[in-house]
């Protein structure tokens, strides 16, 4: 099959950064197989034309750290603090107790909304439910393939849990863990070459050292990325202090934990020397502003791991977190917090933002060689905007992308060479039908919530 994207704008994101006006882009199979200005006519040689004069063309984008369960749980707890936000909502999700048909349904969902805001690939860190938690993970990939999505099932695991006193993880045992995740490993690859695998350990202090290490050989046996939150929060930061009498990150080197197939969420509370410890050992970072702002979790200081020249990408995190499943969000975000309370030497630049969600997402998902810029030989996962006012006059594209984009003006989308969405609508599945079903559970949600400030109400200080 091959499909032509005749007459629009090109943003590369190549070496050179290149921007290509009235270009072509010949997609063939599930590659880019040319990039060129237009010919008049190609004749017969291709099997279907797009026409994309007027429109821009961008790399898919990639939120390199997101958890599509939470989307049933959107816009419910506007917590104080981390610690509450984070107890009312896994109480909110143990009540409201997802079947494997919830997960399917929540997690098709949330890639719709995705796609609709022109993010190719996901990284979705899941916690199965302890209830025949394979057939979650079956569910979940199951959303990951009909919505027709690239995404990364990050299986998530803990063992202890000294940041939530009171609580005991439902899997304590090492070696439980290690079968249940090479179980896990086995049935996400069964989902064809869209879907892939990821180990998460869920944070260094919820994993004993024998866990976060186990965690590491198996990723490297699998040959699959290891991912995990990492200093989200302050006290998260004082936590490591205390169980480890180091900081978190020298800590994690000590024990041989660090290498450049892990990638870390937030790494918001580090200090100068647990940076340079991420450099040496190429760890890769996911900024997530917009669950940082809405938790009150902190601002990471995204410029200085830019300048000492860490791989960042940028990641929607959960909507329950944080806002909408949107990587243009999480660009002006990132351009825009920093702004806020620090000097211009700590500022990120729109055309960063916008490298950080395609390149720099790609390269946290040790998938820079295959997606992340539109060249040729590499995947066909590309967004097609047709500019909404938000992008008219078209004054600097890359900078009004990453600032004055919220999403409306994409238009369709191809994964793999295939278009998942195409002039606004979705094509591999019933969209309606999903948003029917999420609808549906609204009542049940509200029970989980009753629920759940019932526990509050008859023990406040927890």
């Amino acid at each position: 099959m091959k499909t032509l994207l005749k007459d629009g704008t090109i943003i590369t994101m190549n070496s050179r950064k290149e921007i290509w006006h009235n270009a072509e882009l010949l997609i063939e199979g599930d590659r880019i197989k040319t990039l060129s200005q237009c010919v008049a006519d190609r004749g017969n040689d291709v099997d279907d034309v797009v026409d994309c004069k007027g429109k821009i063309i961008i790399p898919g984008l990639v939120s390199a750290h997101t958890h599509l369960t939470g989307m049933f749980q959107r816009g419910l707890w506007d917590e104080t603090s981390f610690e509450s936000w984070s107890r009312k909502s896994s109480a909110t999700e143990k009540f409201f107790n997802p079947s494997s048909d919830d997960i399917y349904v929540i997690h098709s969902a949330a890639c719709i909304e995705l796609i609709r805001h022109g993010v190719t690939t996901v990284l979705n860190m899941f916690t199965a439910p302890s209830k025949d938690p394979l057939k979650s993970v079956n569910s979940a990939c199951q959303a990951l393939v009909d919505t027709g999505i690239r995404g990364i099932l990050a299986f998530s695991l803990k063992d202890q849990t000294p940041d939530n006193p009171g609580t005991v993880p439902e899997i304590s045992n090492v070696e439980s863990w290690i079968s249940l995740a090479r179980e896990g490993f086995m049935q996400v690859r069964s989902f064809g070459p869209l879907v892939s695998f990821a180990l998460a350990p869920s944070a260094p202090q919820r994993c004993s050292d024998r866990l976060l290490l186990a965690c590491r050989e198996i990723a490297e046996e699998f040959n699959v990325v290891l991912h995990t939150h990492l200093a989200e929060t302050r006290k998260h930061a004082e936590i490591g202090r205390e169980l480890y009498g180091d900081p978190i990150v020298r800590h994690l080197e000590k024990i041989g934990f660090l290498s450049s197939a892990l990638s870390v969420a937030h790494a918001i509370w580090l200090n100068d020397q647990e940076i340079d410890i991420l450099r040496r050992h190429d760890v890769k970072i996911v900024h997530n502003p917009s669950s940082n702002m809405k938790l009150g979790s902190g601002a990471a200081h995204v410029k200085q791991m830019l300048n000492a020249g860490l791989v960042v990408g940028l990641g929607a995190d959960s909507v329950n977190a944080g806002t909408i499943y949107s990587i243009f969000e999480q660009m002006k975000l990132s351009v825009l917090l920093p702004r806020s309370i620090w000097g211009a030497e700590d500022w990120v630049l729109p055309s960063e933002a916008f490298a950080m969600a395609t390149q720099g997402g790609a390269g946290a998902l040790l998938l820079d060689g295959m997606i992340g810029s539109i060249e040729e030989g590499k995947k066909a996962d590309l967004a097609i905007l047709s500019p909404s006012i938000t992008l008219v006059p078209n004054n600097d594209v890359v900078d009004e992308l990453a600032l004055c984009e919220n999403g409306g003006s994409v238009e369709s989308v191809f994964i793999d060479g295939k278009p998942v969405m195409l002039g606004k609508k979705i094509t591999g599945i019933d969209e309606e039908a999903i948003l029917a079903k999420v609808s549906s559970m609204e009542s049940r949600i509200g029970s989980a919530k009753s629920d759940v400030l019932q526990i509050r109400d008859a023990n406040p200080v927890a």
